[in-house]
């Protein structure tokens, strides 16, 4: 009997490892890197004038979102405001401003861009 059974076990291994397989090799996972591009990065204006601000990023793979998960704010007080759609409107007053946006989902990732005011 415990021959028999080692037979058995025997012919079952030797079938198990010469039976052609086809695999395909999983492809490796990329990990997402959040990223942001602020386009102007500087601006000179006169006073009172507005700036349209645009920013790109990338999404994780399969994510949708209704709007762009950004937020913009002005560094200094009374430097102007924006909007969320990233228009810029300079103060009243002269001087250099900042602009920053983040992403909302990767809070980490953000960008200034420089303003001028004359």
């Amino acid at each position: 009997m415990k021959t028999r059974l080692l037979a058995v076990t025997a012919a079952l291994l030797i079938l198990g490892c010469s039976a052609p397989k086809e695999t395909v090799p999983a492809a490796p996972v990329e990990l997402f890197v959040p990223g942001l591009t602020l386009r102007p990065v500087a601006v000179s204006l006169a006073k009172g004038a507005t700036q349209s601000f645009q920013v790109e990023i990338n999404y994780p793979e399969g994510s949708r979102y209704l709007r762009q998960p950004v937020s913009w704010v002005i560094m200094e007080p009374e430097g102007g405001t924006i909007t969320l759609a990233g228009l810029y409107t300079a103060p009243a007053t002269a001087g250099t401003f900042h602009v920053r946006v983040t992403r909302e989902d990767f809070p980490e990732i953000g960008a200034t861009a420089t303003v001028t005011v004359k």
